[in-house]
């Protein structure tokens, strides 16, 4: 559909003042970019939000994040101000697995770890994972080794996961994108295997899968898929997978105009309504639990710039509202910009120095502030939006429980080449305020001077609450002028 039914995320803001007041309200202020309510112009396209919804909801679990099974290795993944940075994005999902589930070595004894581990988990670390989680309000999944194949030991590790960590645990996931490395039979098999074991030591614990890289060539999920459907009640409690919509392997580059393009876009809309439609056949939430903006450890200039932070509010939205349940973008707590596999260019967040990553000091990348975003426009239902600007601004609406709905406009045009753009907002009721809060930075480029609401996230971790800047609007149009490279999150309310 082009023009799409787009929706957006709504939250309770004011709107804002218009014509010349809105601008010089800006200037007073000292906002680095402008958001002002305008009169109408002749060319100005128009954004109609309907009244009714698409059946999809934003909720505080849609966006989390992944993270290496490795990491739960390391002294500083647990000690430091990582739980502060979860609570500022709200209450989610953690997942712990990554490429390096499959060779962490799990002993609740003591054991030698074998010559293929790089990293041993004991009940320690998972003691420690619990603290994490009480402290954040963070769920966890919970990967377990299956490439080196043993039911026995993850069942072991299950028991002690659902004694440590409780209410905490909410998922056992069995390998990480074993289509990597089995056959589809073969999968299955070994998947079952895993079950029964776990089944057995740790009866009622939930079990995910396939936590695949398998779109958009999903043969090996749909064999699990058929499988699950096949049994009086599917193994999996959730359907999970991965997707990165451009790839930094095998020398290949890309770009901002690359991430920020319509292929990337429109690619990751086919996934989220794949993995929708597959988990739909087996009545379960699909999940994407790992996945970012370029696979193989992310672009330098590309994943660890502002732009990351608009594709992020972007890809959030569009997967939530094509009704995946979550979408967990993959990180690390080391420290920016060491060695790869373990650093990854477009993680959210990572250690400033390599004192800072033993003690777990993190700090935020411009990715998180993307995150941030999408926490502050709140949870609700998604209504139907269409925009004929959807390929330099992307538009989202969401209504909240009590009412109030949130436009975020997402402009991925370059402020060293487009100037603001003028939309119309053809709103689903009349209102009587509004607010706007504006995500900038000096550049698609930049690397820091990120703000949301005029406000950076601090050493500790918190965000202070963004400003909210009031707009005039009286009834259900408003036409607004959005900045090249900002996303602005319009909240109206009626009296």
């Amino acid at each position: 559909m082009d023009p799409r039914l787009r929706s957006s995320r709504i939250r309770g803001r004011s709107a804002r003042t218009a014509g010349l007041f809105a601008v010089a309200l800006a200037l007073a202020t000292g906002a680095a970019t402008a958001f002002c309510a305008v009169p109408a112009a002749a060319s100005t396209q128009v954004v109609t939000i309907a009244s009714t919804t698409m059946g999809t909801s934003l909720t505080d679990s849609s966006p989390g994040l992944s993270f290496e099974a490795s990491d739960l290795a390391l002294p500083g993944f647990t000690a430091g101000n990582l739980a502060s940075y979860l609570k500022t994005l709200g209450t989610s999902v953690m997942r712990i697995g990554g490429n390096t589930v499959d060779d962490t070595f799990w002993t609740s004894t003591g054991a030698t770890a074998p010559s293929w581990s790089t990293a041993t988990i004991t009940p320690a670390d998972l003691t420690a994972l619990d603290k994490l989680a009480k402290a954040s309000g963070w769920k966890v999944i919970l990967g377990v080794n299956l490439k080196e194949y043993d039911p026995a030991s993850a069942a072991d590790e299950a028991v002690h996961a659902v004694a440590a960590l409780g209410s905490s645990l909410q998922a056992i996931e069995i390998g990480n994108e074993p289509n990597g490395y089995l056959s589809s039979a073969d999968y299955l098999t070994e998947f079952e295997a895993y079950v029964s074991a776990i089944e057995a030591a740790a009866p009622g614990v939930p079990i995910e899968g396939t936590d695949g890289n398998v779109y958009p060539n999903g043969s090996f999920q749909t064999a699990f898929v058929d499988y699950e459907a096949g049994l009086p009640k599917p193994n999996i409690v959730e359907l999970t997978s991965h997707y990165y919509p451009l790839s930094a392997c095998s020398g290949s580059t890309t770009t901002i105009a690359d991430l920020l393009g319509l292929t990337a876009h429109d690619g990751e809309v086919s996934i989220a309504d794949e993995a929708t439609a597959a988990a739909g056949k087996l009545g379960v939430p699909a999940v994407l639990d790992e996945g970012n903006s370029v696979v193989c450890e992310g672009e330098d200039g590309v994943s660890n710039v502002f732009a990351s932070a608009l594709w992020e509010i972007d890809d959030q939205l569009l997967t939530a509202r094509e009704g995946a349940s979550g979408d967990y973008e993959h990180g690390t707590v080391v420290e920016c910009g060491s060695a790869k596999p373990l650093y990854m260019y477009y993680t959210p967040l990572c250690a400033p120095t390599a004192a800072d990553a033993a003690a777990g000091d993190l700090a935020a990348q411009p990715e998180y502030y993307g995150l941030a975003a999408v926490h502050e426009i709140g949870t609700g239902d998604f209504l139907n939006v269409t925009n004929p600007d959807y390929a330099n601004v992307h538009a989202y609406a969401i209504k909240h429980a009590n009412g109030t709905v949130t436009v975020v406009l997402d402009n991925f045009q370059d402020p060293a080449s487009y100037g603001a753009t003028s939309l119309q907002l053809d709103l689903p009721a009349a209102y009587t305020s509004g607010e706007e809060v504006a995500l900038t930075a000096s550049g698609l480029s930049a690397i820091s001077g990120i703000t949301l609401g005029g406000q950076t996230v601090e050493s500790d971790g918190t965000l202070p609450a963004p400003t909210e800047t009031p707009i005039t609007v009286d009834g259900d149009t408003v036409t607004v002028s959005i900045p090249a490279g900002t996303a602005e999150l319009l909240t109206f309310a009626s009296s």
